[in-house]
């Protein structure tokens, strides 16, 4: 029997399990998210740059972090990260820190977005939940070392987070404010590679708390996928990088090409696609190199997992959509029993389901798995 759960943001119907149902009140949030709350979250427009004064329940600070790609190697790069605990807080409060991995062409800012923050801010949502984030440019993007392209693997990135994790759970690690890092619970939270990255490093050195996995399912042939190809090109040939001096082997999406591979346009806002598209950043190819060869490590998950995808999201499901070709209806297969796997479908959202005018519906929700599922009763054994 099917031990997983599945939750459809625009239905009323939840599965669960023996033990109830996983969320309700669905209807009530549509209602909000289309009444009173627009006018609040909408307030505002772009934010370039120092948004975080933006976050009155927030309490911001860049860290950085110095890793290699591989074990022995003499080689280090610096990872820069910003980390946002809640401000207010208490030595009482929750001591579960999430760490922000972004997907393909992102940097760290698709996690606290730079445009109409109050709703499209994951880093906001978490921080008002009581929860804090660490959100992370990972090499080769943003403002964290560029190393030689094909060096750059998920199997090697997701060494690099596993340093971030040891260096965070030894309380060793302070942040720009000369605070100590140090947590006793962590989650790994990706976005489509950066979701690829997260479960290599929980299936490889097991020693996180949680997993929230978007944007990614175990399909190898969804419609969406030769048109990464398609649409890739040199980033050292894209105007925004021209002047940086990247090896070849950095790419980026074509000009204009980011909306037909990312979004439901349906679901979207073209001013949040426009700055989108002025602030895309580089992948490193190597990422390419073993994508495919970790998917057998989903299998080695023993934490909970939650799983989140847009409906329209052609990335990561066949056509027409998630619901409808049930494409990912056996997701859940992927881990073992002990994973406690919960997948949640967003309508009317596409890939970067955080860049859609829905996404705090999801943020609430994922808050609410943290709280359920990762606090002292589930805590990691260390």
């Amino acid at each position: 029997m099917a031990r997983w759960r599945i939750t459809v943001l625009s239905l009323t119907l939840s599965l669960h399990t023996a033990s109830g149902p996983l969320w309700a009140a669905d209807e009530q949030c549509a209602q909000e998210e289309d009444g009173a709350a627009e006018g609040d979250l909408d307030r505002g427009a772009a934010d370039p740059g120092g948004h975080a004064e933006n976050r009155p329940a927030s309490d911001c600070h860049d860290v950085s972090f110095a890793v290699s790609l591989a074990d022995g190697s003499p080689d280090t790069y610096q990872i820069a990260g910003e980390l946002c605990r809640p401000r207010g807080r208490s030595e009482h409060g929750s001591q579960t820190l999430q760490i922000l991995i972004h997907g393909a062409s992102y940097n760290r800012s698709y996690w606290d977005f730079p445009y109409q923050n109050r709703r499209y801010s994951f880093v906001r949502h978490a921080n008002a939940a009581g929860f804090a984030t660490l959100a992370i440019d990972r090499l080769g993007s943003g403002s964290s070392d560029r190393p030689v392209p094909e060096l750059v693997t998920v199997h090697a990135s997701a060494n690099t987070v596993h340093q971030i994790v040891a260096a965070v759970r030894s309380g060793s690690h302070l942040d720009a404010s000369g605070e100590r890092l140090r947590f006793a619970r962590i989650v790994l939270v990706g976005h489509s590679f950066g979701s690829n990255i997260a479960w290599t490093e929980a299936g490889t050195f097991a020693d996180v708390d949680g997993l929230i996995l978007t944007a990614i399912s175990h399909d190898p042939n969804p419609p969406g996928a030769p048109l990464t190809q398609l649409y890739a090109y040199p980033a050292q040939n894209d105007p925004l990088f021209a002047d940086l001096g990247l090896a070849p082997g950095y790419i980026t999406t074509l000009p204009g090409r980011r909306d037909e591979l990312f979004y439901h346009l349906p679901g979207a806002d073209p001013n949040v696609i426009a700055v989108d598209k002025a602030s895309k950043d580089t992948l490193p190819v190597g990422m390419l190199f073993d994508q495919f060869t970790t998917y057998g490590l989903s299998q080695s998950i023993h934490v909970p997992v939650l799983n989140v995808v847009g409906n329209f999201d052609t990335l990561s499901c066949q056509l027409p959509s998630c619901e409808e070709s049930g494409s990912i209806a056996n997701e859940g297969s992927n881990y073992p029993a002990d994973a406690s796997y919960t997948q949640l479908i967003v309508p009317n959202a596409g890939h970067s389901i955080n860049l859609h005018r829905n996404a705090p519906r999801w943020y609430e929700r994922a808050q609410r798995w943290v709280a359920d599922e990762i606090e002292p009763q589930h805590a990691h054994p260390h």
